[in-house]
């Protein structure tokens, strides 16, 4: 493991794109508890938590049920092609991606419990990676170079953008309103306020030591303090661990903590979903 600044202290779910796994990381560990061929479930990019040992996992096809304490899997709905996330609110699983169910374009399919799909909207575009809700009653999109704010119907509401935004990859509204986004190869975070100005930029490579090696700005998450981890995804490819650090840290103001990497563990970290407080068994 190899650390600069502060040490990190972390549990999460790791998306390696690089070898195609999803795993279960401690960083006080040199093993993964669990770690899961993603050979059949391919192109998993989004995350997130249903329960205290319950995750939601989005990939190409569709999307999986896991519990995190063991890896299993659980439920697989595979019914699609070129899924880029999904989200469940409501009790519904909003399915994103391009081209899905005879629509072309961008696409947000409701699926129920049992897999059927009850409602469906779409809106010109051609590219699309992680979604979530802004609200009760919108969406957030990532749109390659920018972030489209939406109905529930996928009309647009605002946007959100910055200079060096290239396959932004995640939006989160915070509870004061701002929006942070995550830059893709732009390898930087930004603030918007709620009407869409820039508010703020942090985590470029200038203002690191050079051995970070900001590449690609994946996803982040917010820790209970209001700090942010961020994934630094460093290339495509089962040998990219070595480059730069895999796991970023930053105060909620934006100032840099810490890094983590474990090339050993971790060839390209692009999904992260944290788990401290997931229940310990035996």
């Amino acid at each position: 493991m190899i650390q600069i600044g502060n040490p990190i202290q972390a549990r999460f779910l790791a998306i390696d794109e690089g070898r195609q796994r999803l795993s279960l990381i401690d960083t006080a560990r040199t093993t993964a508890f669990w770690s899961l061929d993603l050979a059949d479930l391919p192109l998993a990019r989004s995350m997130q938590r249903l329960g205290p040992d319950l995750a939601l996992v989005g990939y190409d096809r569709g999307f999986f049920e896991l519990e995190i304490s063991t890896g299993t899997v659980l439920k697989t709905v595979a019914k699609w092609k070129q899924v880029t996330a999904v989200w469940r609110q409501d009790g519904v699983t909003l399915v994103t991606g391009t081209d899905l169910e005879d629509a072309a374009g961008v696409v947000v399919l409701g699926v129920d419990a049992d897999g059927a799909v009850v409602s469906r909207a779409r809106r010109d575009g051609d590219y699309v990676r992680l979604m979530q809700a802004g609200s009760s009653d919108s969406y957030l999109l990532c749109t390659n170079d920018h972030i489209l704010e939406t109905t529930t119907d996928l009309q647009a509401l605002r946007r959100f953008q910055a200079e060096g935004f290239l396959h932004a990859w995640k939006a989160q509204r915070m509870a004061d309103g701002t929006t942070l986004v995550s830059a893709g190869y732009g390898a930087f975070i930004a603030r918007f306020a709620a009407d869409g100005a820039l508010l703020q930029t942090f985590g470029r490579a200038t203002e690191l030591p050079a051995e970070i090696a900001p590449f690609f700005y994946a996803t982040f998450q917010i820790r209970a303090d209001g700090s942010l981890l961020v994934a630094n995804w460093q290339g495509h490819g089962p040998d990219q661990g070595g480059k730069g650090r895999q796991l970023l840290e930053f105060t909620a103001e934006g100032q840099f903590v810490g890094s983590w990497s474990a090339p050993d563990l971790i060839s390209s970290l692009q999904g992260l979903l944290l788990v401290d407080d997931l229940p310990r068994r035996g």
